[in-house]
């Protein structure tokens, strides 16, 4: 049995945490990742979690299928992997991906005016 390296496990979890990141960015569900990379939906979910190690071929294509280089997965490796993605964190990437849905500008502009409104407000 392979000995526990924190250190592996951190890289594992950092990959792990950017894969999560980029599939909701994208919009992308864990089944249609899945899908594209050969995997099920719940390997998926190994992978981002960290449980499970990315074999670098795999990782290749979920980059491709992410549009990111393969380089971007390895950036800060040095840096411990966010364990959890915070509430705060998943409203963001959800007002952003809601926003480029708005395909009315005069719309857009509102949205702006109402968030930088608010965000004065509680200055």
């Amino acid at each position: 049995m392979a000995r526990k390296n924190s250190e592996i496990d951190n890289i594992d979890r950092n990959i792990g945490n950017k894969i999560y990141q980029l599939r909701l960015a994208k919009g992308i569900s864990r089944q249609e990742l899945g899908d594209k990379i050969g995997v099920t939906h719940q390997q998926c979910q190994k992978y981002e979690k960290g449980l499970n190690r990315v074999s670098a071929g795999r990782l290749a294509l979920i980059a491709k299928v992410l549009n990111k280089d393969i380089t971007y997965f390895y950036e800060n490796v040095e840096k411990p992997a966010q364990e959890k993605n915070t509430h705060h964190q998943r409203m963001c990437i959800e007002v952003s991906r809601n926003f480029m849905k708005i395909r009315n500008s005069i719309h857009q502009d509102a949205v702006n005016t109402l968030v930088k409104s608010l965000a004065n407000e509680n200055s």
